[in-house]
């Protein structure tokens, strides 16, 4: 009986800690709420002028180039054989010269991406970690992609990120 009774305090114990632990955990789709926020817009926003700005650039490359292409194309049998040469390897430096430019307008355009999103995603983890601090949460889930959240029950601190946020 004594037994029974140590066994019972102690599983009551363990439940008692387990709903109070259970409290302490949170969620949130980041994904959400980051869209939302005005700051991302503006900088989707001004990501899309410079990649039409790009864009503008690599298609008058290419216009370029098939300008270039037809215009040695027609007139390849009137030309000699050592004009036609050079014309081919200006062609393959155009094509390199076009193959190089998308490279750097990826690259400029990622870094450009890294530079608007990252103070973005800085300021909304700052602002789930104090929302989370307020509230007591020891643990905050990401419920917007593939993670180990299987059932998204508990207290959702989306409102309340976004009333920190001010928005």
């Amino acid at each position: 009986m004594r037994h029974l009774k140590l066994v019972l305090a102690v599983m009551l114990l363990w439940m008692g800690t387990t709903a109070v632990n259970a409290q302490k955990i949170a969620h949130i789709n980041v994904q959400k709420i980051l869209t939302e926020m005005p700051e991302f817009k503006a900088g989707q926003a001004e990501l899309k002028k410079l990649y039409a700005t790009y864009e503008k650039e690599f298609k008058e490359m290419q216009t370029a180039y098939q300008t270039k292409l037809q215009k040695y194309q027609a007139e390849a049998k009137t030309v000699s054989e050592s004009e036609n040469q050079k014309r081919a390897q200006e062609l393959m430096d155009m094509e390199k010269k076009i193959m190089k430019a998308q490279q750097e307008i990826q690259a400029e355009a990622q870094k450009k991406e890294q530079e608007l999103i990252q103070p973005i995603q800085k300021k909304l983890l700052k602002a789930i970690e104090d929302v989370a601090d307020e509230k007591g949460f020891k643990y905050v889930f990401d419920s917007s992609g593939p993670t180990n959240l299987i059932v998204a029950k508990g207290y959702d601190l989306y409102n309340d990120v976004k009333a920190k946020l001010g928005f």
